[in-house]
């Protein structure tokens, strides 16, 4: 089946969703950064962000989706993924934030989409903050107001000292296709997500070697996260915050989705949210070739050129044309700045912070 007749099945989602009566209800919360309140000398709070997405499932829609999904993939459905992408967002429903010392509410978007940031002292961070090897993190909770629903949030620190990796998840650390609709819709909705080589290894080195926070920044919809969550603690990639799009049935479908423009300024306003908020905190960028990874970090590097620290991008060893590209791309960049890799074991250890 081609995509078209994919396309044809999710415009029939988004004109039938209207009308269907949902099913179970639930909270995804998408771990997030805390980052120093530089709006006062000297800073003394903390600015703490507040993302997910309170959503209805929809039985019919998710059996329409697994029948079209059906002609395409050969292979065993998760339908679990399927769920997700056909649920409807609750809009402009009430949500209370819990487990810090004090009580906040807010409301969902017309997406069902949680979005918000508040403030903690820095003594009531600390006394939140829990320690997981090199990394600071606290949690808190989101629930509906006399609903038996919550779910619980991580938020990661992310002080104006120090080394964070900001790493691309699809075709980077996880192998995805997305230069191919079927492979990328084969390996978003069936099978169990399998990693780059050696990947996990390395990440975990840095980690250690230079004290280093990890924040996963894709261009996969946060329907994912549960899954991809599950697939890094799995491989056991270092924890850390996830910066993720959204989908809707307005999009036109799931593979442009995939491959829109607009994740390009995604991406960058995320990366110029850590530069911005951070002081002297050094970033080494990591994503593929497959993409626009590599111009968008080349553009980061123009901004912000004594922040970066390195970039990593992953490439085929044989694929010359796409080395030349890389050349054009970082040809502003110098080349103790930027490499290439294939899998983890290409990637050097130490001294690389230049």
């Amino acid at each position: 089946m081609s995509s078209t007749l994919f396309y044809l099945t999710l415009c029939l989602l988004s004109t039938t969703s209207a009308f269907i009566l949902r099913n179970k209800e639930n909270i995804i919360l998408i771990p997030t950064a805390a980052f120093r309140d530089h709006s006062k000398v000297p800073s003394t709070d903390w600015l703490l962000y507040n993302k997910g997405w309170y959503y209805g499932e929809n039985n019919v829609q998710a059996k329409i989706l697994e029948k079209s999904l059906e002609l395409i993939i050969k292979k065993d459905l998760d339908n679990n993924r399927i769920k997700l992408f056909t649920a409807d967002g609750e809009e402009n429903k009430d949500l209370c934030i819990d487990g810090l010392n004090r009580s906040m509410c807010t409301k969902t978007d017309d997406e069902g989409r949680i979005k918000n940031t508040f403030q903690l002292t820095d003594a009531e961070l600390k006394q939140f903050i829990q320690a997981e090897g090199n990394t600071a993190k606290l949690f808190y909770q989101v629930s509906v107001p006399n609903r038996n629903i919550r779910a619980t949030g991580e938020v990661y620190v992310c002080d104006d000292n120090g080394v964070t990796f900001i790493s691309d998840i699809d075709d980077t650390i996880k192998i995805t296709g997305v230069t191919s609709n079927t492979e990328t819709l084969i390996n978003t909705f069936s099978g169990e997500f399998k990693a780059v080589s050696g990947m996990s290894d390395i990440y975990q080195y840095w980690q250690k070697q230079y004290t280093a926070t990890f924040a996963y920044l894709t261009a996969s919809p946060d329907q994912l996260y549960p899954f991809l969550r599950e697939f890094l603690d799995r491989e056991n990639f270092p924890t850390g915050s996830y910066h993720m799009r959204h989908f809707t049935w307005l999009d036109k479908n799931f593979i442009s989705f995939f491959m829109s423009s607009d994740y390009i300024k995604s991406k960058t306003d995320t990366i110029e949210m850590f530069i911005n908020n951070t002081v002297n905190r050094t970033f080494v960028l990591i994503g593929d070739i497959f993409q626009k990874d590599p111009d968008i970090y080349a553009g980061i590097y123009a901004k912000y050129p004594s922040r970066i620290g390195k970039i990593f991008i992953r490439k085929y060893s044989n694929d010359e044309t796409g080395q030349q590209r890389l050349e054009q791309v970082f040809k502003d960049v110098p080349k103790q700045k930027w490499g290439t890799f294939e899998s983890g074991s290409d990637l050097p250890r130490d001294n690389f912070l230049v």
